[in-house]
């Protein structure tokens, strides 16, 4: 099923791995120039072949890389290639970097090919160019690269895109201080859910249900951290606030399932629900670990928005925010607000004014 917001999300991500993969590869083709003798990246031969330059050249192959990565991206998704076992995702990688590298041989290095003369194996085998030992450098070189592309996808998968840029430069080494807002989601009934399903469809169910909480993305949150059957969300104090992003967000979320419900039914004889609990404040953020690093958020915040998040089966509601953000959100018009009144937290000594936030139904014709 299609949606505006889930072609937003495509959408988005097409863009982000388009640019990604447009600025790797282009990067990587200058320091291929610039730093092998190859300067005419085996036109040495011939260069009056063709009149264009090798840096417009290089642009235009890095083009057509960025297209074929990130279709591969695409096509093959996390919800595919679960269906498949690893040793296939590792065959075929290897087998497109074979393919592509040997057609940037016969391209860049401008050798005959005829697509109308291959009529068995043998033709096809015959028509592959035999490579010189810049040819082999170049490929030993290219698939290196491919190597290193895929790491970087895999991490910036693996650490968010929010949080990549700190890791990569190691700008958290040293503790700072943030006014963010931060979102704690559940799945409703997860228990009986898991108790139901039994652990491997379980498993998938949650898959699917976090693929559908990207939609977060389309409201400038970040997700922090997924916890079991839940997850933590982040935005800075002004991608939050402004239109009530991590508001929007949450009801997006929500409307989300509530269009794919038959898809859920069909698939797991359930209908999957979010609850959420939101609160803002200050926080430091601070890169840990030794063996495995990872970006924290250490604060009070935290548990406070986690301990909101746990009344909402207890106040009959789906998203609970405190009287902080609520305070600070702007007025526009969208959410009816219903004050739960002050309550006391598990583990907290001062109790905190609770708002229930549900979207305004749509005006009757």
């Amino acid at each position: 099923m299609f949606s505006k917001e889930r072609i937003a999300i495509k959408f988005r991500k097409f863009i982000f791995y388009m640019a990604f993969h447009l600025l790797f590869w282009e990067v990587i083709f200058i320091m291929y120039l610039l730093l092998t003798p190859e300067r005419n990246l085996f036109f040495d031969n011939n260069p009056d072949a063709w009149s264009i330059s090798p840096e417009i050249f290089t642009a235009i192959i890095s083009v057509c890389l960025s297209l074929i990565y990130t279709t591969i991206d695409f096509v093959f998704s996390y919800r595919l290639m679960r269906l498949f076992p690893i040793r296939f995702t590792l065959s075929f990688k290897i087998l497109i970097y074979a393919i592509t590298g040997m057609a940037l041989v016969i391209i860049v290095g401008r050798r005959p090919f005829s697509f109308a003369a291959i009529n068995s194996v043998d033709a096809f085998i015959k028509q592959l160019p035999q490579l010189t030992s810049v040819e082999v450098r170049f490929l030993i070189y290219y698939y290196f690269i491919c190597f290193i592309n895929n790491f970087f996808i895999e991490s910036v998968k693996a650490i968010g895109k929010g949080n990549f840029r700190h890791w990569f430069f190691g700008l958290l080494n040293k503790p700072t201080e943030e006014e963010r807002i931060f979102m704690f989601v559940d799945l409703r009934s997860s228990t009986t859910y898991a108790e139901q399903l039994g652990h491997k469809r379980f498993s998938h169910l949650v898959q699917d249900v976090f693929n559908d909480l990207a939609i977060v993305d389309n409201y400038g949150g970040d997700i922090y951290q997924y916890l079991g059957d839940g997850a933590i969300v982040s935005w800075t104090l002004k991608r939050g606030l402004k239109n009530n992003n991590f508001a929007r967000a949450y009801h997006a979320c929500a409307k989300m399932l509530e269009k794919r419900k038959r898809y859920y039914n069909r698939k797991y004889g359930i209908e999957p629900k979010f609850k959420a609990g939101a609160h803002v404040g200050k926080v430091m953020v601070l890169q840990v670990g030794q063996l495995k690093r990872d970006i924290s958020y250490n604060g009070d915040i935290l548990n406070t928005a986690a301990r909101i998040e746990s009344k909402c089966n207890e106040l009959k509601q789906g998203f609970l925010i405190s009287g902080t953000l609520y305070n600070m959100m702007e007025n526009d018009g969208m959410f009816r607000f219903k004050n739960m009144g002050e309550m006391q937290l598990r583990g907290k000594k001062k109790a905190i004014e609770i708002w229930g936030v549900n979207p305004k139904p749509p005006a009757k014709k």
